[in-house]
């Protein structure tokens, strides 16, 4: 083979486009591959300056390379871009004689557009999975991992170079997370991909909710080449959900007590009454009476049932009728201790300690009542089974700064602290974080309900305090309520004196209830405080004897739920034939209801007084008294 034919061979071995060229741009030789792009015959190329085929401008600036490989006698490398968009890597060659000078030239010219568009596109891709929002991590068949991208550094605490070749493992910690990773992996030997929820731990040991999605990567022939994983932190989202779901019991609680919230309250009503009506004859006799204490126990009771309705309705809605006065908390838990004390265990060792020197707050007894009863049954519950000490403990505490935590959205300043500590089963962390949910309870179906430390926290929500709870399985639970100080000079209002026999009064009333217990009640209430009571047991019947001689009343109590004419419609009737009637609306609704109710109502009469008032069922007798005297009080 000659010299020129070797020169050949060689040229059209490689898959690059190439020519040889003199010093001075003439091809002397080129391959087919260079005349296929080129599209001419070598006859045409061929003794011809390469440089003719590019625009002059072109042609200068690669004159001017040639010329340099010519001086440097060393290899240049340049990339070129065509008009249609082709991207080109040329390469000139020097040809060097015996004494080290370049006498011929060699360009290798190699089409690098595939190339260079999918470097654009790897690169492309791999800035948006630095730059997404989500966790990518990248594993081999064995879930070793061999990339992560920056967000999951931001989410986890945990480097590319602290997790290049670890095992996925090590961001499971406990068994409870093992075991979740364990179902992971089961599942992908089923299935190329596992989509769900976990609970992770970070490299600074805090736990996370992650949902993540794992699917196979395969290659060619379906061959798996590893992993690929996202992962989102949905711990806010969880904990909105949590909220949402907190919301949603409350809606359900406050539809299902507003239903019975109606009648539960006429029930309590002549209850309510009767058993204030006899105190008052009692007293009034001024003769001992063995029956007195059981109708004050009865008056008590009515009452707790009055304000322990009050309470579920409050889980839903802000707390309505509290009636906050200063007291000193030790003399209210001095009063639960009597009342729990003979319904405990005798195996329960009960401390009190006061150690405030000012233990006054601001809020309803009544309420109050109910979260120390709930707090102390629920400790007594926890300790039935072995015994154990029950210690109730006063104290204060002064926050200078707002806390975290459970105490976070509390005002700086004084608070009184209640502390209720029990030595029983203690609770998990996992239902510690739901001990305050309605209808949650880790008792048996038939002893609790899920209510009390729901009831609990909205109480001392209302009064301006917060709670505290630490416990530990086995080791018992503290918890610690705190309610804003009192100041002392607060204190010494005067109590309310026993109902005395009012006078006999002028004004007659008209009573219209269909309730026949509740009217009998309620007659005899107003017959006590000095009224002449014409009752009528339905609003047609009412209106009936009404306009027989609209003159004849002062005053109309009606129930606003009334069957047929409501209470409303039998207002609005009598108003049109006596505008400056006063009306003086009751109901078992909550004051909420009927208040909006009564006020649109007065809305649409325009400038006359209308409804003057509202009683919410179950009333006492001086709740009726002052509003009939004020309704008959208010100008025409």
């Amino acid at each position: 083979m000659t010299m020129d034919n070797l020169h050949k061979a060689l040229l059209n071995a490689t898959s690059d486009n190439a020519l040889v060229i003199d010093t001075e741009g003439v091809v002397l030789a080129a391959n087919q591959a260079m005349y296929s792009r080129l599209g001419i015959s070598p006859a045409l190329l061929l003794g011809h300056n390469v440089l003719d085929l590019f625009p002059p401008d072109v042609a200068a600036r690669r004159k001017i390379v040639l010329q340099s490989v010519v001086r440097s006698g060393e290899v240049f490398r340049f990339e070129d871009l065509t008009q249609s968009g082709a991207m080109f890597e040329a390469t000139v060659y020097p040809v060097l004689n015996e004494v080290g000078e370049a006498e011929k030239l060699v360009v290798c010219i190699r089409d690098v557009t595939a190339p260079k568009r999918a470097e654009v596109e790897r690169h492309r891709l791999g800035s948006a999975i630095e730059q997404t929002v989500e966790a990518i991590i990248i594993m081999d068949n064995d879930l070793c991992v061999n990339y992560v991208n920056q967000a999951f550094e931001e989410m986890t605490g945990y480097a590319q170079q602290d997790m290049k070749g670890e095992h996925i493992g090590m961001l499971y910690w406990g068994e409870e997370q093992k075991r979740a990773l364990h179902r992971v992996a089961a599942s992908l030997e089923e299935s190329d991909s596992w989509q769900g929820r976990t609970v992770n731990t970070r490299k600074d040991g805090s736990s996370f909710t992650c949902e993540q999605t794992v699917a196979r990567i395969r290659g060619k022939r379906f061959l798996p080449l590893g992993y690929v994983s996202i992962w989102r932190d949905v711990t806010e989202t969880e904990q909105l959900e949590r909220q949402l779901r907190q919301a949603q019991k409350m809606e359900a609680i406050g539809t299902l007590s507003g239903g019975i919230a109606h009648d539960f309250n006429n029930i309590l009503g002549p209850i309510i009454l009767h058993a204030e009506l006899r105190l008052a004859a009692i007293r009034e006799s001024g003769v001992p009476d063995p029956c007195q204490t059981s109708f004050e126990e009865i008056l008590g009771a009515a009452n707790r049932a009055k304000s322990l309705v009050e309470q579920i309705l409050g889980l839903s809605r802000r707390q309505e009728h509290d009636k906050p006065v200063p007291f000193q908390l030790s003399l209210i838990i001095k009063e639960c201790l009597k009342l729990l004390g003979p319904s405990l265990p005798s195996s329960l060792d009960i401390t009190f300690d006061n150690r405030a020197d000012n233990d006054l707050i601001l809020a309803d007894p009544t309420m109050v009542h109910q979260v120390i009863m709930n707090l102390c049954t629920n400790a007594a519950h926890a300790m039935e089974e072995q015994g154990g000490k029950l210690s109730i403990a006063v104290g204060q505490e002064n926050l200078d700064e707002p806390r975290p935590g459970p105490l976070s959205t509390l005002r700086p300043g004084a608070f009184v602290r209640l502390s209720v500590t029990d030595t029983g089963c203690g609770i998990s962390q996992k239902d510690l974080e739901r001990i305050f949910d309605p209808f949650f309870t880790t008792k048996q179906d038939s002893v609790g309900t899920g209510l009390g430390l729901a009831v609990v926290q909205t109480i001392v929500t209302g009064l301006g305090g917060g709670m505290r709870v630490t416990s530990e399985p086995g080791q018992g639970s503290c918890f610690e309520v705190l309610l804003p100080q009192c100041d002392p000079g607060l204190l010494g209002a005067a109590a309310n004196g026993p109902l005395e026999h009012a006078e006999q009064r002028q004004e007659k009333i008209l009573f219209v209830d269909s309730d026949a217990m509740l009217a009998q009640g309620g007659m005899e209430a107003l017959k006590q405080l000095g009224f002449t009571v014409t009752r009528c047991a339905n609003g047609f019947e009412a209106l009936a004897l009404f306009r027989q001689d609209p003159e004849q009343f002062d005053l109309v109590l009606v129930e606003a739920a009334l069957p047929e004419l409501s209470g409303m419609g039998l207002a609005r009737e009598l108003l049109l034939s006596r505008p400056e009637l006063p009306v003086v609306l009751c109901s078992g609704y909550t004051s909420s209801v009927l208040r909006d109710k009564t006020e649109a109502f007065n809305a649409a009469q325009g400038d006359i007084p209308s409804i003057r008032g509202f009683l919410t069922k179950p009333f006492h007798l001086e709740e009726l008294a002052a509003t009939l005297n004020q309704a008959l009080a208010t100008p025409s």
